[in-house]
């Protein structure tokens, strides 16, 4: 740090001086010049003032009628005289009388020179100087001329005669060593004072300038140690420099910037946290469909026996996957922030990568008739190291690009391979996806490695996508040392190909493809559990019902006794009261999250599952989630959607090893036969003609039509709790909640077909991010009658299930009996008591309501049903 200051101070004195040599060198050199041009001012001025002079002596009238007939007359001894005078000057060589003889043409006339006079009548050089005295003005030569007589500078005056007018000229020689003398004796007069000044100056400003640079470089070298330790952090230091100049205000500047800079640091610190929580929010969102969607799919593959559902199926599988896989990208929160992604090489089965992508692109391509050919070397070795996902990421990109660019003809994805001399264990993977699409022209080449940028936007603006796949792709392809290749003819189609280096780790080879992957679906069996846990008790909590049961089906063949909850709250409730040997909970929850609800169990030292393994359900898979989950006191956290996998190595895991049980060789035979009957019962044949609900949809979402009965009866059941519960939020002017729970009621509507309903929901819960008041108020009435539109409409399946429950025969309850169950129902819904409340629907099992109790009766068991105490006492208020 003090090398650096000094070389300012150095750098500083260097200008300064080098500014102080030019300014004054430069004055010096102009000074010169202008003295040089005075001095040969002066020096003409002194040549044209001679020449006046002794043509002011002569008498003009005599001048203008010599002839060389009157030498030696009276007349010319007066004009010789005159000039004689003058010709002894000792500045001068020579002086002498001139005549016009018209056209430039000038001859001597009197010449008092004593040695070698000129002739009367003998030519003189004629110069500009000579050609301006003949009309009357007196001039000096600016450059030298040469004559018989030597080598001068001359002055020529006019002289006039008794009119006025030119009568003759006096020229007057003068030698070049007088003239050039007169200069250089100046020329050194100037130089010595230039120096005597320069040196003065520089003396002067040497010491001036360094009783400044002290009052420079003292505050600039304090400056520079408070900003080194404002740079390390520590703001502790002050400045002290007292002045009103720039330095002054720059001192003032980095104090009140540091002063500043910890807000501003918490505000950074401030905008990360919400970009955080905007990838968490995000991932949730796009999470939460996906979970049940995968969830029910699981079930298929799991129950299945049937290759062709199994294949779809697979595809189902395959293609949620490659999603997950994009988001996974899209919202990994390091990844944006530090602008690179990670390549993770590991073994990985080729062909299995292939079979993922050959799944998913060929039901897109058979969307849009077109052919896909495949072609893969037989030999191509199966078991490879490198990173299988992005791979998988980068063909994927690849080939919907094809899909997406291609209207008819073909899709040919083509495979092959090339081996290494020098390294015998790798190999070069030629891959190439050609198509018969719209081709791109040569200047949008580039743009289609653009960020956010389409080619053609003309024929393409209705093809969906960020723009981003292709960028996306060849930054992958470099990270592992490759590049895409695009050779494309406008109009015919493309061809994207590269080669990628992969290491060899087994000796499997490829195969007949099509063979082998037919095989593979057939062959692949339904889902078998590696253990069972009869004695496990584990409990759930989620505020999307959907989601508890996507949970409970996944681990139904383990056997385990599951619990439930919706809420935080709820959940407490049932901790309090029973141990379990794990408990999952779901994070984004309204009024109490899951970390608040763990941190509530954990500080309540009598309850039972202080230390139960706690697992946090999140949809929020971004960098650093986990690191904040364990912080809050989770033991671990398990993304949604939940793999099966996952969720078995959690359970595997977390359990107590006496709790755990190997399946029976009878239970690994078992294949129950899933219900995959795509058509419309005919239970649900009386919804079917409606455009509310898409049962069709509904089924196919749910995988089953048994299956799609069942979560119609969930979100018909919870209906008016839901419905009530939205419209108090909205009342309350609980933004937070409200959006919570439409966002719920978005991803419940979609799942049983509802989409319109679910858009509806979709931009109520973005106007409630957005804090649009105005938009909820206007859409929540409509909203409300949909949702009320769809309860009646599910109503006429599940009524007529109530009615064929109470055809028994049944005695109804008297007004006394409902009386003291409503009394009973309120005081148990007030201690927060599930089982006092399932008790007195017990004991009043064996009656039937009355009907105008009905209504009451049914809301207040979906109450109970989902532990919605405040909601059992509002149901009772005047009972």
């Amino acid at each position: 740090m003090f090398k650096r200051r000094k070389n300012l101070a150095t750098r500083i004195w260097f200008i300064v001086s080098l500014a102080v040599i030019i300014s004054t060198g430069s004055f010096g050199v102009v000074s010169v010049i202008q003295a040089r041009r005075a001095i040969k001012g002066a020096t003409v001025q002194r040549m044209m003032d001679i020449a006046n002079c002794a043509s002011g002596s002569v008498d003009g009238d005599i001048l203008k009628n010599l002839t060389a007939d009157d030498f030696g007359n009276e007349k010319y001894q007066s004009v010789f005289d005159a000039l004689a005078i003058f010709r002894d000057n000792v500045e001068l060589e020579y002086v002498y009388g001139i005549r016009d003889e018209g056209n430039n043409r000038f001859v001597f006339t009197v010449d008092p020179d004593m040695e070698d006079p000129a002739d009367f009548g003998s030519e003189i050089v004629t110069t500009d100087a000579l050609i301006m005295a003949s009309k009357g003005t007196t001039a000096v030569d600016d450059i030298s001329y040469s004559d018989e007589w030597g080598t001068f500078y001359s002055a020529y005056s006019p002289v006039f005669d008794s009119e006025g007018n030119v009568a003759g000229i006096i020229g007057v020689d003068f030698s070049t060593e007088w003239y050039e003398g007169q200069l250089k004796a100046e020329d050194r007069v100037t130089f010595r004072n230039f120096i005597i000044v320069f040196l003065i100056t520089t003396a002067v400003s040497a010491f001036v300038f360094s009783l400044q640079l002290r009052k420079i470089i003292r505050p600039i070298k304090q400056i520079a140690d408070v900003a080194e330790h404002y740079q390390n952090g520590d703001f502790s230091r002050n400045l002290e420099i007292d002045s009103e100049d720039e330095l002054g205000e720059l001192s003032k500047a980095l104090q009140s910037m540091a002063m500043s800079l910890k807000e501003q640091i918490s505000k950074a610190e401030a905008a990360n946290i919400a970009k955080s929580s905007f990838l968490a929010n995000m991932s949730h969102e796009i999470r939460t469909p996906i979970n049940a969607v995968l969830g029910m799919n699981e079930m298929i593959l799991r129950e299945s026996t049937e290759p062709e559902i199994r294949a779809y199926a697979e595809n189902i599988k395959t293609a949620g996957s490659s999603l997950l896989n994009i988001v996974n990208d899209i919202l990994d929160f390091s990844k944006i922030e530090f602008g690179k992604l990670d390549i993770i090489p590991m073994d990985y089965d080729l062909l299995l990568v292939i079979d993922s992508l050959v799944g998913m692109i060929s039901i897109k391509a058979k969307e849009k008739r077109l052919t896909l050919n495949l072609n893969f070397d037989h030999d191509i070795p199966r078991i490879l190291n490198g990173d299988p996902l992005r791979i998988k990421q980068i063909l994927t990109n690849i080939l919907t690009n094809a899909v997406k660019y291609t209207e008819k003809g073909s899709i040919t994805f083509d495979i092959g391979f090339e081996r290494i001399a020098d390294e015998p264990d790798s190999v070069i993977l030629k891959v190439s996806v050609k198509d018969t699409g719209i081709g791109i022209k040569p200047e949008d080449i580039d743009k289609l490695f653009g960020k956010f940028e389409r080619f053609d936007e003309d024929k393409n603006r209705n093809i969906e996508g960020t723009g981003l796949g292709m960028s996306i792709t060849e930054s992958l392809l470099e990270m592992m040392g490759s590049r895409l290749e695009v050779e494309s003819i406008y109009g015919k189609g493309s061809n994207f190909h590269f080669d990628l280096k992969q290491k060899i780790v087994g000796t499997e080879t490829f195969g007949d493809y099509k063979a082998t992957y037919g095989k593979s679906l057939v062959t692949s069996g339904p889902y078998k559990e590696r253990f069972t846990a009869p004695k496990a008790n584990i409990l759930a909590v989620d505020d999307n019902n959907i989601n508890l049961m996507v949970f409970m089906n996944l681990i139904k063949k383990t056997r385990i006794t599951v619990d439930t909850a919706e809420s935080g709250d709820e959940a407490l409730v049932l901790m309090r009261k029973k141990k379990y040997d794990i408990i999952f909970l779901d994070h984004m929850m309204p009024e109490k999250d899951g970390i608040v609800t763990l941190k509530e169990m954990r500080s309540e030292k009598d309850n039972p599952n202080l230390n139960t393994p706690a697992i946090c359900l999140t949809a929020n898979a971004v960098v650093g989630a986990k690191e904040e989950y364990l912080a809050a006191g989770f033991d671990d956290y398990l993304p949604k959607p939940i793999s099966p996998d996952f969720l078995e190595d959690m359970l595997y895991k977390y359990l107590p090893d006496d709790k755990l049980e190997p399946p029976s060789q009878d239970e690994l035979d078992v294949d129950e036969a899933f219900v995959a009957n795509v058509g419309i019962p005919e239970k649900l044949e009386m919804i079917s003609n409606q455009k509310t609900v898409d049962v069709k949809k509904g089924i196919t979402n749910s995988g089953s039509a048994d299956a799609y009965l069942l979560l119609l009866k969930v979100f018909y059941e919870s209906a008016d709790n839901k419905i009530e519960e939205l419209d108090r939020f909205y009342k309350e002017g609980d933004l937070e909640n409200y959006t919570i729970r439409v966002h719920a009621l978005k991803s419940a509507a979609r799942i049983i077909g509802a989409e319109a309903f679910g858009e509806d929901a979709q931009r109520l819960e973005d106007a409630g991010k957005a804090k649009d008041s105005n938009y909820i108020k206007s859409h929540h009435e409509k909203l409300i009658s949909t949702f009320i539109e769809i309860r009646n409409l599910l109503s006429g399946i599940f009524i007529d299930e109530t009615n064929e429950a109470d055809e028994e025969d049944k005695p109804v309850a008297d007004a006394l009996m409902m009386t003291k169950a409503y009394i009973r129902l309120k005081k148990a819904a007030e201690a927060m008591d599930c089982d006092s409340l399932e008790a007195v629907f017990e004991d009043m099992s064996g009656y039937t309501v009355p009907e105008d109790e009905t209504e009451l009766w049914k809301k207040l068991k979906t109450a109970t049903d989902f532990f919605d105490y405040d909601g059992i006492i509002e149901l009772l208020k005047g009972k």
